[in-house]
């Protein structure tokens, strides 16, 4: 067998194959096996389903955010979506953000409160302050509505102050 490293680096395409170990499951009589394995499937694997995405609000649609929420996940037909995980990263160009209410992710166009169900993450008002800094969602408990986007807002009455873009990863699945 020829050196792996020897050969030229490409760029893999969903029908190429890997070379790969089969390992048999814990307990199996079975030995392992060399086999060739396609790169789409193990990044089907790899992903295990989930889907990540990232919006970047401009500065306009920050100090706009009380009044119109931003659909960072569309809505998929006949499904609801999930959040997994969820992350901000604030790169100010002032010296700080602020904001007077929590920041959500949640399938409303626009929040009177911040007490529905439909409320996936959120980051506590306590945090604000921010200038150049990354501050991961808080997951809660949700009802996610059929065929609705996640969009990310604030109370409609609320505050926000400050300048340079605003980056919303949402890592979900559909469901």
């Amino acid at each position: 067998m020829a050196i792996a490293n020897s050969y030229p680096m490409g760029t893999p395409k969903s029908s190429d194959l890997l070379l790969g170990t089969s390992v048999p499951e814990y307990g199996s009589t079975e030995k392992p096996t060399t086999r060739n394995f396609g790169v789409e499937a193990v990044a089907a694997l790899v992903s295990r389903g989930y889907i990540e995405v990232t919006k970047v609000l401009t500065n306009a649609e920050w100090l706009a955010l009380p009044t119109t929420s931003i659909i960072v996940v569309p809505a998929v037909t006949g499904k609801r979506i999930q959040v997994l995980s969820a992350y901000a990263k604030f790169s100010a160009a002032d010296p700080v953000y602020m904001f007077s209410s929590s920041l959500v992710l949640s399938g409303a166009a626009s929040l009177a409160n911040l007490n529905g169900d439909g409320i996936q993450a959120s980051i506590p008002q306590s945090f604000e302050d921010f200038d150049d800094e990354v501050v991961v969602f808080a997951l809660q408990a949700t009802k996610p509505s059929l065929s609705a986007p996640i969009r990310f807002g604030t109370l409609s009455t609320a505050t926000n102050t400050g300048s340079g873009t605003v980056s919303i990863t949402v890592r979900y699945t559909l469901i």
